[in-house]
Parts: structure tokens; sequence; C-alpha cells
């Protein structure tokens, strides 16, 4: 039967690009290569809670691999987290959230994410779901026969909180249902796949256990790497001074590029451009300023009009705004 899905060999090398870990990855050759016996796109899942974002590149790099995904055929489903953004994800935090975004401030900023996101993802072919669409018609039975899945001992294995616990910091119940959250997202939209970062784990693998008691299909992690600033020692991130907004002017971006560290050089053009690796290798074998501005002009193309990032980089080299 004739199908639109490349070879699985294909897809994987794709698939591969810019990825520390695919849990298990020989299951994701098997659904591979059943999506091209049948025909059937395999789905893709990723999930955000509109806190107030800003897209910097550092979000892009998961935004990428799902539209990687969408390029070999695959649905994406998008989860806006407006239920799971009313706890706040814990992942990496030594303590809880301290305020709550309304439900009115959580669906303006849902609207502008998704706004942003079609910068880099093909919006309109995606499924969009609220998990809020589920979790507001659960009764108060469903939650705890839902937590009856899940022991305080399998949570406290996330580092997070494990971190916490040791150091006496206090762990919240409503933080302890976050992870169980996300997971059952996966069991309502029957993920195929889902991509998160390395963090994420043990909430991706939670999904898996959920899929299985359902008797689903249990969905694959993709995991990437955490992209690291402009400062090259700590995680991208808007509070951070360290990011580069997606939204920013062309000149801007450039600028923040050709201050990169020349030793973040590699990871960048890995998770932020289709440049192919060996072509890569040749660029960083020259020198780093002509390296950082090909990798600028690339990364300002993607998200402004074409030719708007050679045109920086020219404004850069003149000196002017320096």
């Amino acid at each position: 039967m004739s199908n639109s899905f490349p070879p699985v060999e294909e897809q994987l090398t794709i698939i591969r690009r810019g990825v520390e870990k695919i849990v298990p990855e020989d299951e994701l050759a098997k659904k591979l290569q059943h999506s091209r016996d049948t025909n059937t796109p395999l789905r893709i899942k990723y999930g955000i809670d509109p806190t107030g974002i800003d897209v910097h590149l550092g979000h892009t790099v998961p935004l990428r691999k799902i539209r990687q995904f969408q390029e070999l055929g695959h649905k994406a489903v998008i989860i806006i987290g407006n239920y799971t953004a009313m706890v706040g994800d814990p992942s990496g935090r030594d303590e809880a959230r301290a305020t709550r975004l309304t439900e009115e401030q959580i669906e303006a900023n849902a609207v502008d994410y998704l706004n942003q996101i079609g910068k880099v993802i093909d919006i309109e072919s995606a499924e969009v779901h609220r998990n809020g669409g589920w979790f507001s018609k659960m009764t108060f039975a469903e939650i705890l026969h839902l937590c009856g899945r899940v022991t305080v001992a399998q949570l406290l294995t996330r580092d997070d909180f494990a971190k916490r616990y040791r150091e006496e910091k206090p762990i919240y119940l409503h933080e302890c249902l976050y992870p169980v959250m996300q997971a059952w997202d996966s069991v309502e939209i029957q993920a195929d796949v889902e991509l998160g970062g390395t963090e994420q784990l043990y909430s991706l693998m939670l999904a898996r256990d959920l899929q299985a008691q359902r008797k689903l299909n249990q969905q694959i992690a993709v995991m990437s790497p955490i992209l690291v600033g402009t400062d090259g020692r700590q995680r991208m991130g808007k509070s951070l001074g360290n990011y580069i907004g997606i939204s920013e002017e062309p000149f801007e971006m450039i600028k923040k590029f050709m201050q990169l560290p020349d030793d973040v050089m590699r990871m960048y053009f890995e998770l932020l451009t289709d440049i192919p690796l060996e072509e890569v290798g040749q660029i960083l074998g020259g020198h780093p300023k002509d390296a950082k501005q090909k990798l600028g002009a690339t990364v300002v193309d993607q998200y402004h009009e074409a030719g708007q990032g050679n045109a920086a980089v020219e404004r850069w080299e003149a000196g002017i705004g320096s």
C-alpha cells in the first residue's frame, strides 16, 4: 500500500537530531513502521502551561521537533494546560510558585502563545486541546481514583521533590498532582509520542504507566536537551536575561548571536537549524565570527522575512548601534 511516510530509518535520522534521549527507542521504530504499514499518522503530543510566555529560542527546541514530525506526515497535538497552569510546573524548582493566575489571564496567555508558536509549527493542521476540557468534568471521586494509581514514593523519585524533601522544604499536595495531570493528558488524547525536556522524564514515564493501565498503546518519550542561554552557562530564560526572543527585531537578535560564547555554537546549530551536520562541522572549522553570522542569519530568517538575517548582519558589520 502506497503512503506518504518516508522509510523508518530516514524518519529516525531526522527525529534523532538534537535529541538527548528516546525512551524506549526500539518501540519508536516499531510505531513508525506500523504507521507506514497502516498509512496512519502518529499522534505527537506537546504540552505547555500558558503562564505568560514570550517564546524564545529555548522554547523552539521541542517546537522545531514537532514541525519535523509534521513534515514527516504525523499529527501534532498541542495541549494548552489551562488547568495545570493553576498548579504550576514544579520541574526544576526548589520552592512552590508564589502566585496563581486567574482563568482570564491563563486564556489570554494561551491565545498569545498559539499565535507565537504559529511561527514555528503548522498550527492550522495541529489539534489543540485545553486540558480543562476533561479535568473540569472530573468528579472528586474520579480524581481520587486517578491519584490512587500513583504512590508518594514514586513522586519522590522526581529530582525536584527529592531535593526539597532532603532540604526539608515544603512540598504542597497540589504540586504532587501536576505530574499526574500531565500524564493523564496523554491518556485523554491517546498520544503515541510525547516531546519534552529531560527534566520531565518522570511525567512522561508516568503517562506510559497510566496508558497501560487503561489498555492503551504506550507513548514514546522524545526528550530534548535544555538550550543554554547567551551566557553559555545557564538554561535560557527571560528572567536571567540570557535569551533571544523569536519576536525580537532582526538586528537585536543578531547582536545577541554575535555575543555567544564559541563553545555553544555546535549546540545552537544542531538544535536551532536544519543545516546538515557535516556542513555545520565545516562552518565551525572557520572563523567564529563567520559561524555566528551564518547561525544568526539562518535563525533570523526562520522568524522574519527571508533576507532579514543577512541585512541585520550587514548592519552589524557596519557598526550601527554597536
